[in-house]
């Protein structure tokens, strides 16, 4: 931190200078326009005028470094959540036919890249999504929606037996995947760019911790579902007609489950403090019963099937769990604003 003295200029205007190094590191000079803006611990914030240009750098990554091609699919992944738009991925010999398969296929998982220059020693990746495009509410919602149906399909596929629909809900997973990678991308620029966090929705700097978290916890329950849907495949061979009214219990859990998930997520859109508290008071319930329904498995069952069925009732309590993370977080973000049931009162209030 570096301190700076005020100065008055005329008769009521006060002034400070500019660090000459961040006026050169931003191609401030004499003439030119910032803006100030007042955050809300009081500080001011200098932001020189927005440039029309892209970042046109080119971020080189050396395949030679990566140990496999798992290390190089996450080095090109970690770039486009960074907000990199030109990535060479370049070696000092000739690119491996696995190495070129999986660079072609963690584009395919990313949106809004591609590859546009190959030679045999080369891969020049650009990016062309540009955040200020994609609310970040929208985009939320869009992972919400994903996940929902990949909930309810599993769901549905546990108590209809119907596998083509567990199936349906592992394809959905890799759709997840590209919108939570995107969700990240446009978090990761909105804290680089104050003009980028305002175009997608973000006010205070904690909504881009906070969103975070949620775009997260929204990946690990799609994961979460797509092991359910992967166990429900793997169970149907197993299943005998007395086990019956057990899956019908395992299945009342999952809508439990997945009405705490709704809940939760509803009352962040909504700013619903019921809402939200509701699905966190659900939660006992779902472990209660979860345990009870354990029990009888493991008790009178066939220990092949038993195992499955507690993979699935773990998996539905680790949603339940990030369910309540979510809702937690809605509580807070309603407290944070103007609300109904928390006002402030000042020091001379109250005399």
């Amino acid at each position: 931190m570096e301190p700076r003295k005020i100065q008055k200029v005329g008769y009521s205007t006060l002034s400070v200078s500019l660090p000459m190094n961040w006026a050169k590191k931003t191609g401030i000079k004499k003439g030119d326009v910032v803006f100030i803006s007042e955050e809300n611990d009081g500080a001011l914030r200098i932001t020189p005028e927005p440039t029309q240009t892209e970042d046109q750098s080119i971020y080189v990554v050396n395949v030679d470094k990566c140990d496999n091609t798992k290390v190089l699919a996450r080095v090109i992944v970690g770039n486009y959540v960074l907000g990199r738009n030109l990535i060479k991925v370049e070696s000092e010999r000739r690119l491996m036919r696995e190495q070129i398969e999986s660079i072609r296929e963690v584009t395919q998982k990313l949106l809004g890249i591609g590859i546009i220059e190959e030679s045999d020693r080369h891969l020049l990746l650009q990016c062309s999504v540009d955040p200020k495009s994609f609310p970040l509410e929208t985009v939320i919602k869009r992972l919400y929606v994903i996940t929902s149906i990949m909930f309810k399909e599993s769901m549905d596929a546990l108590i209809d037996r119907d596998m083509e629909l567990a199936k349906d809900a592992i394809a959905r997973e890799h759709e997840a995947d590209t919108i939570f990678w995107l969700l990240t991308r446009l978090l990761a620029s909105a804290q680089q760019s104050r003009i980028i966090s305002e175009a997608i929705g973000i006010i205070e700097p904690m909504e881009v911790v906070e969103n975070n978290l949620i775009a997260w916890y929204l990946e690990m329950i799609g994961d979460r579902l797509y092991a359910i849907a992967k166990d429900i495949i793997a169970l149907e061979e197993l299943r005998n007609d007395e086990d019956e009214e057990l899956f019908e219990r395992l299945s009342q859990i999952g809508l439990v489950v997945f009405t705490m998930f709704d809940q939760a997520m509803k009352s962040m859109f909504e700013s619903d403090i019921k809402l939200a508290s509701d699905a966190v008071d659900l939660y006992e319930a779902v472990g209660h019963e979860e345990d009870s329904l354990l029990k009888e498995f493991q008790e009178n069952h066939n220990p092949e099937l038993s195992a499955y069925v507690n993979e699935i009732a773990w998996e539905l309590r680790i949603i339940a769990e990030y369910s309540t993370a979510i809702a937690t977080i809605s509580i807070d973000n309603v407290l944070w604003s103007e609300n109904e049931i928390c006002s402030v009162i000042q020091p001379d209030d109250e005399e």
